[in-house]
């Protein structure tokens, strides 16, 4: 083969491969499965702008209809993405507002369930950021910062409330635990029903009230050991060691009464434990609690109470009866 034919050859080898790789470049800009980001076009046109120009062998007429075909993609890549920054412009413009819109309203929500509620519409809204039509890489940059902004906006002003809630319901935890220690077991538990009546109304996190219940249950159960200690002195320094008469009888009948009250109650505090166990939130759970909290009190009560009789019937029956002149 002569050196022209060689030449010829290798011509038409490489006009063809550059055509090739032109059309892989329309296909995946221009093709019905095209992306509309525009970031790794320029590099693969500029490449073979360039080639084309250089290329050492390569007919005349080739190479003019390559430059045109070159000419012709990049105006259309140029309109596309003139395109498709205004179409991410407007998207952006729209989520811009709509964060602005969320955290104006973390500014006015003033309660943790109010926050809660918008933190999940600002997670929601992230979702959108890759839903069509694209961002670009400036406006997508923007769009987070914003985003991320007013999310942890949010996440503080809510995290701030819970702190305040936690101080009010500590303070009386704290209160109880005093009054307990001064040996006050009335009041004790009675800054225990405080606590969870406040807890009805004050939210904080999850894990700080689960221990700050776990402490109130502690202090009302130490409390009821204090006054079951008291009620059984009272009981023993006012027990005569002869009585005049035989009031058992009416004892063991109040004993009764209170053991079918017991097991009412009881039976009604399975069904709140249950309702609070299945409650599906914090608030709901505490005001749930505080109907079994008074439920559990006065069950606490009346086995108190018939400890008492119970102590009062064995002594009475120990006791030795003095014959009536």
């Amino acid at each position: 083969m002569e050196d022209w034919q060689e030449w010829q050859v290798r011509a038409d080898r490489i006009a063809a491969e550059l055509n090739s790789e032109l059309d892989a470049l329309e296909r995946d800009f221009f093709g019905e499965q095209a992306t509309q980001n525009f970031r790794s076009f320029w590099p693969r046109f500029r490449d073979l702008k360039e080639r084309v120009r250089i290329a050492p062998a390569i007919k005349l007429e080739d190479k003019l209809d390559l430059e045109k075909r070159l000419r012709g993609i990049g105006s259309r890549a140029y309109k596309a993405q003139e395109a498709a920054f205004g179409r991410s412009s407007g998207r952006k413009d729209d989520l811009l507002g709509r964060i602005a819109e969320l955290r104006a309203r973390g500014e006015s929500a003033d309660s943790p369930r109010a926050l809660r509620s918008l933190r999940r519409e600002v997670d929601n809204l992230r979702k959108e950021f890759d839903s069509d039509p694209e961002l670009v890489a400036a406006d997508r940059q923007a769009t987070w910062d914003a985003w991320r902004e007013a999310n942890q906006f949010v996440w503080d002003r809510l995290n701030a409330l819970w702190s305040e809630n936690e101080t009010v319901l500590r303070e009386a935890l704290s209160s109880a635990r005093q009054n307990l220690d001064r040996g006050n077991a009335n009041a004790a538990r009675t800054d225990v029903r405080r606590f969870f009546e406040a807890l009805k109304t004050h939210e904080a996190k999850q894990d700080v009230i689960n221990g700050m219940k776990a402490e109130a249950d502690a202090i009302r159960r130490e409390s009821e050991e204090v006054e079951d200690r008291r009620q059984s002195a009272r009981i023993a320094a006012s027990t005569p060691s002869i009585p005049a008469g035989n009031p058992v009888g009416g004892w063991r009948s109040e004993l009764e009464r209170n053991r079918e009250s017991i097991s009412r109650l009881s039976e009604e505090a399975n069904e709140l434990e249950r309702q609070v166990n299945e409650a599906q939130s914090v608030l709901e759970q505490a005001m749930v609690r505080g109907n079994l909290v008074d439920k559990r009190k006065k069950i606490t009560e009346l086995e108190r109470a018939n400890r008492a009789l119970e102590q009062r019937i064995g002594q009475t029956e120990e006791a030795p009866l003095i014959p009536s002149a």
